[in-house]
């Protein structure tokens, strides 16, 4: 097994010792700043990276980096190790190439489960969208290296991709694209948080676009005992049911699902070819269906 693989197989093992029998050593975790708007976004993350590194028996300090980076960025400061040693982020194959990487989704897979931003008055023409192939008369936008946006382009779907997350928002105001794909935990918040800018902005209300998968930690090369530590204890975390009550009570979450109602929408599957064979082995428990 690759060294730096972190497969459930191996954290399983580790669990079944004891994980909080054995007192670890003191982490320094630091992060990219995240862009105004997803600070609820980020608290759900931090709020599983602390169950799992107490579940570990482990001490920390999580600092935020006063640097706002994009995922591109945020992924090569990462494989430095010199600015920040933590990430989370969709999982990508070639994005997981020479990091440390926990194979356990941060949300269930939620972040694969999509709602659309639109303009308020489009409503009525994803009203008419029945099927993949309704789908593909429309254009997405994604943000510039993310694996959606190849997901998508992989079943068809035409997709833009400009150089920068708030050109997105002007992309779709101005009628230059048609629809942007959110996890459905990410919509509302991100919505909400440009009320005042993008007035004209709704929450597409009809459909749902699916495919595995989610945000993993992503951890510095030269950081695997905190990688390590983070796979062990969010192992621990849902064996002993303390994640599955985060997730089943943390507003982040139980918000998201009764604002965006998920299981009554159309869902549009799509594959996802992109998935690591490490990400593709993850047993289905760890996933939430819809």
């Amino acid at each position: 097994m690759h060294r730096r693989r972190f497969l459930l197989a191996a954290t399983a093992a580790s669990a079944a010792l004891g994980a909080r029998a054995t007192p670890a050593r003191h982490f320094d975790i630091v992060y990219p700043q995240i862009r105004p708007g997803r600070e609820v976004h980020t608290a759900f993350a931090l709020a599983t990276l602390d169950l799992a590194m107490k579940a570990a028996n482990a001490t920390y300090t999580a600092r935020q980096l006063e640097v706002v980076m994009e995922r591109g960025r945020a992924l090569a400061e990462l494989a430095t190790g010199k600015t920040i040693n933590l990430h989370w982020t969709s999982m990508d194959a070639q994005a997981e190439r020479g990091l440390n990487v926990v194979h356990i989704p941060i949300h269930r897979g939620l972040i694969g489960y999509r709602v659309f931003l639109i303009r308020e008055d489009r409503q009525a023409d994803f009203d008419r969208v029945q099927t993949l192939d309704d789908l593909r008369s429309m254009t997405a936008v994604q943000g510039l290296g993310w694996v959606d946006a190849e997901i998508m382009r992989n079943a068809g779907l035409p997709v833009q991709t400009p150089s920068t997350y708030e050109t997105i928002f002007k992309m779709l105001e101005g009628r230059r694209v048609d629809y942007f794909p959110r996890g459905v935990v990410e919509a509302y918040p991100e919505w909400e948080a440009r009320g005042a800018t993008q007035s004209r902005l709704a929450v597409e209300q009809s459909l749902l676009l699916a495919y595995r998968s989610d945000f993993l930690f992503y951890v510095s090369p030269n950081h695997g005992e905190l990688a390590a530590t983070i796979a062990r204890g969010f192992t621990s975390a849902w064996r002993d049911g303390s994640y599955l009550k985060l997730f089943d009570t943390h507003p982040y979450i139980q918000n998201a699902l009764k604002r965006t109602k998920p299981s009554s929408r159309r869902v549009i599957r799509l594959d996802n070819p992109f998935m690591s064979e490490a990400d593709a082995a993850i047993p289905d428990e760890y996933w939430m269906r819809v």
